[in-house]
């Protein structure tokens, strides 16, 4: 029976990916796990030759965190700053007070050794409702993207350029109708020779009676 839910091919690669990802820093504190090491750890997997198969793939709600573009205000690590990690929508909806209010909850759960850190309830609703708008604006890009740059005309095509049709005032004559052109000229130097020999030749007398 189909659980709706994707299962790993390679259990034990996923292990020890997994555990290189949480020993590291990046995405959050070294030793802790993290919905941004977790996006680390699928990546990870998958370019080991890790796979999923049946249901939906686990990677789901790792990509829309992805398309989401969670990260601090700062631009920084979040291990590094202690800054609240959110998304970009979120972030944005807050202002610079208030997104210091969130970070300062944060460090002080973070120093009580806390791994998970609420944020204060008005900012929570006023950052999920930036989220909710969020998706449907990642899966029009990602459709874009798909589909080509939208608003951008193809370019036209270029017609083949056509070879320039020679003149008739450049068309070079033939050998055989230069010939016929010449032909005239030596049969009337011939005609012209005969009748002249026809004048040089004395006249022929009459015998008298």
């Amino acid at each position: 029976m189909a659980t709706g839910r994707a299962t790993r091919t390679d259990p034990k690669l996923w292990d020890r990916v997994k555990a290189r990802i949480q020993r590291g820093s990046k995405g959050g504190d070294a030793g802790e796990w993290s919905a941004r090491k977790a996006q680390l750890a699928v990546q990870a997997y998958k370019k080991a030759g890790g796979g999923y198969e049946g249901g939906k793939s686990a990677s789901n709600h790792l990509t829309q965190w992805t398309e989401e573009e969670w990260g601090t205000k700062s631009g920084r690590k979040s291990a590094e700053t202690g800054e609240r990690y959110l998304p970009r929508k979120a972030r944005e909806a807050l202002s610079d007070e208030e997104y210091a209010s969130t970070t300062a909850a944060k460090r002080r759960d973070t120093a009580k050794g806390r791994q998970f850190s609420r944020q204060p309830a008005d900012l929570a609703r006023k950052t999920a409702s930036a989220r909710k708008a969020a998706p449907a604006t990642a899966t029009r890009r990602t459709a874009a993207a798909k589909a080509g740059s939208p608003g951008k005309p193809a370019a036209p095509r270029k017609a083949p350029d056509k070879a320039p049709r020679k003149s008739a005032a450049t068309k070079r004559p033939t050998p055989s109708n230069a010939a016929g052109r010449k032909a005239p000229a030596r049969r009337t130097a011939a005609a012209g020779g005969s009748t002249a020999a026809r004048r040089a030749a004395p006249a022929k007398k009459r015998p008298r009676a």
